[in-house]
């Protein structure tokens, strides 16, 4: 096996656990949002306002998994040598969406609860790096696409 398809069987297995610890935060979320005391509608994490973060993460999880499929179908088409390929193109496209989205949720959750407790940075932190997140994968998926375009020129060529 060649360095580059451990690699790409190692990044597959990770993004495969992914599914596992995504559906693990879900039932561990409202649990690790409690206080240490016995009251089960206290709850505590960031500056106090942890149980409106409830609902944006609920929110984000349907994109989280969605993004995951995505690469997961990525990661298989290059272990069956489908590199430059337009479905790539369409799935990476699909992965700058849910991020985009996610950051939306994430910039909504922050204004609404700014407005209500004045002050939640480390909400609008996450939401800036969802956005981040997405503009990388958009310049991949631009380089990819420039790719298909030169092999397809390439491929006329010969």
């Amino acid at each position: 096996m060649k360095y580059s398809d451990k690699t790409t069987s190692l990044t597959h297995a990770a993004v495969r656990a992914c599914y596992f610890l995504l559906g693990a935060s879900v039932i561990a979320f409202p649990f690790l949002m409690r206080a240490q005391e016995n009251d089960p509608y206290y709850f505590v994490m960031i500056a106090g306002h942890g149980r409106y973060l409830i609902y944006p993460f609920y929110a984000v999880v349907p994109l989280g998994y969605a993004a995951l499929i995505c690469l997961d179908k990525i990661l298989t088409n290059i272990k069956k040598d489908i590199v430059f390929d337009e479905s790539n193109v369409r799935l990476l496209n699909i992965i700058t969406y849910m991020c985009l989205a996610a950051s939306g949720v994430g910039l909504i959750s922050y204004i609404i609860i700014a407005a209500i407790y004045k002050s939640i940075e480390t909400v609008i932190l996450l939401s800036f790096g969802e956005a981040f997140m997405a503009l990388v994968v958009r310049v991949v998926r631009n380089i990819m696409k420039k790719a298909i375009e030169i092999k397809e020129e390439n491929d006329l060529t010969i």
